[in-house]
């Protein structure tokens, strides 16, 4: 009698058991359709945003939807004058001399290209161009005296072998907030105005004709890589003489000519690691508008736990320097594939440190050793 109970409620309890699978099975498929459903909404969404960001990339190239007043916090600014008109009542041909003015000019316009500075206009025999627009950045400082140095070794260059000097120039540099008006449709100039555009005019016309002169903020900023002198103080209204410094070359640890002109590995170093704040801005970014929302370790913060330790963990091992950027380099984009893919996201976070990489200057072995 006792066995016969026992075994009606095995059966009872195997067929709670088949029945409880058969609902478990059910809802599994009722979730496998619904992460379906949502994986297909997520593409759908993600196929929308990216049309939308192209209507507005659009929009903005023909200025539909461009704001014709920009605001920028740090952006530097350089004046440059040149002279050499008043050797046309020397007895040299005026033509000749415009024609070799509009050639400096050229050469200028290679050379703020080469830093991502803006060329903002010529007005007669000045020169202005603004590093840190449109694109805001936190190196601009560094690449507006880099491109003044260069200017002025140009110049120097170009009359070496005359026996008198025909051409003189003076630079001013300021580095503070501007607000920039913006003009064009197909190719888009910037007009800037504020107290650092004025500033950085008187800069250039109280300094001296083969100077370059930085006010006290863009001095302060790029000190660790130039070689500096004390020059003097600018009275400016209402406020407190502003202090003035004259630039003369790269510092000689970064420099591989005598001269302080053309920059080395050690400068690049220097420079990338400055720069990184700029590119960690960026990826930061990415991940917090494309990491999928239910990634609750491997989120932004994280990353940036990570950047932050291996840091202090590579200043303790006493690592170089540029070691150090690879580690910070490595640490930013270890868990950027997370925003494609979550199986394969190491080989996914190098296929975007390839595509970004290159923008900030890395090279193709810095970029194999980070990918590494």
């Amino acid at each position: 009698m006792e066995t016969e109970i026992d075994e009606k409620a095995l059966i009872k309890r195997v067929a709670k058991l088949v029945k409880q699978n058969q609902e478990l099975t059910e809802n599994y498929e009722k979730l496998q359709k619904e992460y379906e459903r949502i994986l297909e909404d997520n593409e759908k969404m993600k196929q929308l945003l990216a049309e939308h960001t192209e209507a507005q990339r659009a929009k903005m190239k023909t200025g539909e939807e461009r704001p014709s007043s920009l605001k920028f916090k740090m952006v530097t600014v350089l004046f440059a004058e040149l002279h050499g008109l008043r050797k046309v009542t020397e007895g040299m041909n005026s033509q000749a001399l415009m024609d070799e003015m509009d050639t400096i000019y050229y050469y200028f316009d290679t050379v703020v290209e080469k830093y991502h500075i803006e060329k903002i206009k010529t007005i007669g025999d000045t020169y202005m161009c603004a590093g840190g627009i449109p694109v805001k950045n936190i190196t601009n400082p560094v690449e507006v005296v880099m491109a003044a140095i260069e200017m002025m070794r140009y110049i120097d260059e170009l009359q070496k072998d005359r026996k008198e000097k025909i051409w003189q120039m003076k630079v001013g540099i300021h580095t503070g907030p501007v607000t920039a008006n913006t003009t064009g449709q197909k190719k888009i100039s910037y007009d800037i105005k504020g107290d650092t555009v004025n500033t950085a005019s008187r800069m250039e016309s109280f300094g001296e004709f083969g100077k370059i002169t930085l006010s006290v903020m863009t001095y302060e900023l790029v000190k660790e890589f130039f070689n500096c002198e004390y020059y003097g103080k600018l009275p400016v209204k209402y406020k407190d003489d502003l202090e003035m410094f004259t630039v003369k070359a790269l510092k000689p640890e970064f420099s591989q000519d005598k001269e302080g002109v053309v920059s080395n590995q050690s400068y690049d170093v220097k420079f990338k690691l400055i720069q990184f704040t700029d590119l960690q801005e960026v990826i930061l970014d990415k991940l917090e508008r494309e990491l999928p929302k239910n990634l609750y370790y491997h989120n932004v913060k994280h990353t940036v736990d990570v950047v932050t330790e291996v840091e202090l963990i590579g200043w303790a091992e006493g690592v170089t320097d540029e070691e150090i950027l690879l580690l910070k380099t490595a640490g930013l984009f270890h868990d950027a594939g997370h925003t494609i893919s979550y199986k394969d996201h190491e080989e996914r976070g190098c296929e975007i440190a390839r595509e970004y990489l290159p923008k900030y200057k890395y090279s193709e072995e810095q970029i194999n050793r980070i990918c590494e």
